[in-house]
């Protein structure tokens, strides 16, 4: 039977977490539980780091920096979640920060929930799926307005999130968005602001990642919850201001990429 990559060290850290969950309430925030797990291993004798900072590269192209709850004797990552259940986008978070620092193994944690849940995690570089839109996805449809391009765009979308992972701020996912577009040859012009309008007239601006592809359509990527819970007539509001006449809205904080057309 093969043995799994750094297994006697995933057991430690498995132990040090079942201590801490049984020591301490259902209730803190999860600052404290992964303070109380670098306690635990430390006792144990495993060198730990939390909060590191790393570089996320996309297609070799710096994209911003990520924080991970903890990484320990370098081979390990650990995600820390205070949830009532873990679910399969707590997992592909995970896995995205064992892409993020090159490495094989993590270890996926519920401080949360009314019993001890985890899953050991494992990435293998050589079985990374090809980047493409789903099978049922619709091709390229007049309604796009521009169907070519639009189509071509959310190519580069989902190469992105097959790239990525879900997992990352939204500011990440822009900056990878604009050098996919760049390298597809499409023209893309990154603004980091939005403007708000009153009655027609811009009375200021907000903080909003987007990108201007082709001087024709506007990509708005965000890493959020439910893509439900953006404001749609903010971003159609824009698009009149900019007098532009389709959206695209791509969430990435999920397992499968979710995508939006809009039309002002």
């Amino acid at each position: 039977m093969t043995k799994l990559p750094h297994y006697e060290l995933t057991q430690i850290i498995i132990g040090a977490y079942y201590e801490v969950y049984n020591h301490t309430s259902r209730t803190f925030p999860e600052y404290l539980y992964e303070q109380a797990m670098v306690e635990e291993l430390r006792r144990r004798g495993i060198p730990t780091t939390r909060q590191d900072k790393y570089q996320i590269t996309y297609k070799n192209y710096p994209v911003g920096l990520q924080q991970l709850d903890l990484f320990i004797a370098g081979e390990v990552v650990v995600e820390n979640k205070a949830v009532n259940q873990l679910t399969r986008l707590h997992k592909a978070q995970a896995i995205s920060y064992l892409k993020t620092v090159d490495k094989l193994t993590g270890l996926l944690f519920n401080f949360g929930g009314p019993q001890p849940e985890f899953n050991r995690l494992y990435f293998n570089p050589a079985k990374r799926p090809a980047a493409m839109p789903p099978r049922n996805s619709p091709g390229p449809s007049p309604d796009w307005l521009y169907p070519d391009l639009a189509y071509e765009i959310v190519g580069g979308l989902y190469e992105v999130h097959t790239l990525l992972g879900a997992g990352f701020v939204h500011r990440i996912y822009a900056n990878a968005c604009y050098q996919e577009l760049k390298l597809r040859g499409l023209a893309t012009k990154p603004a980091k602001r939005m403007q708000v309008a009153y009655k027609g007239k811009a009375i200021g601006d907000i903080a909003f990642a987007h990108l201007l592809v082709e001087g024709k359509i506007i990509v708005f990527p965000v890493a959020i919850g439910s893509i439900q819970d953006i404001h749609l007539e903010n971003l159609k509001q824009w698009l009149a201001l900019s007098d532009i006449s389709l959206g695209i809205l791509a969430n990435f904080d999920a397992v499968k990429l979710e995508i939006m057309f809009i039309r002002r």
